[in-house]
């Protein structure tokens, strides 16, 4: 996935790097586990073909896990957004890309639904819960409940840099009258427990 000119991916970024490093210790552990699992099976007394059954289900969780986790995010931010953590000169741009194309998703906060044919959708939580975007994705709900969360605080932090952090505290407030979308399968919103970076410019907001 290339970003647009201008901007930087998510998993370049200097907060994107500390996400990833979730990744690396998960690959190490997966390591480790093969050499337990060899050490088993040459000087364990258990029967070895449930040595091997317990292995590959195990590996196989591991790796799906994995492949969840290495997903990149599709976000982008440019040199004045806060995960840069450089100071801002000039105005904090961030995009994204659900579906073909790199898109601003503007200063509403995003919400997750599915639509009646069961595809993920993109919604603002604006005065209309306009659709910003369907999802083209595979992952499964977690994951992309996670990415959510993610592009969710890189808007909040997005408006704050430009002044109009106010607005998507608005969308929410309006989002809990909201009774035209009640057929909508509206999935719960996860924030990730943010660490390092993230939690020292929350902390200084």
């Amino acid at each position: 996935m290339d970003a647009p000119k201008g901007v930087i991916l998510f998993s370049n970024t200097p907060i994107g790097k500390e996400f990833n490093e979730s990744v690396k210790k998960l690959k190490i552990g997966i390591v480790v586990f093969n050499l337990i699992l060899l050490f088993s099976i040459f000087y364990s007394t258990v029967n070895l073909s449930l040595i091997i059954v317990l292995a590959l289900v195990t590996n196989a969780l591991l790796i799906l896990r994995l492949i969840s986790a290495s997903a990149v995010i599709p976000l982008a931010v440019n040199l004045n957004h806060p995960f840069m953590e450089s100071e801002s000169v000039s105005k904090s741009e961030i995009m994204v890309k659900f579906s073909q194309d790199w898109i601003d998703p503007g200063i509403h906060r995003l919400k997750l639904a599915k639509d009646s044919l069961s595809c993920w959708v993109i919604h603002r939580q604006d005065d209309d819960l306009s659709v910003l975007s369907l999802w083209d994705t595979k992952l499964k709900e977690s994951v992309l409940n996670r990415h959510l969360a993610i592009i969710n605080q890189a808007i909040s932090l997005n408006n704050a840099v430009n002044g109009s952090n106010n607005e998507f505290e608005d969308a929410r407030e309006r989002e809990s009258q909201e009774s035209t979308l009640l057929e909508r399968e509206w999935l719960p919103e996860k924030e990730i427990d943010a660490q390092g970076p993230i939690s020292r410019i929350f902390s200084n907001e």
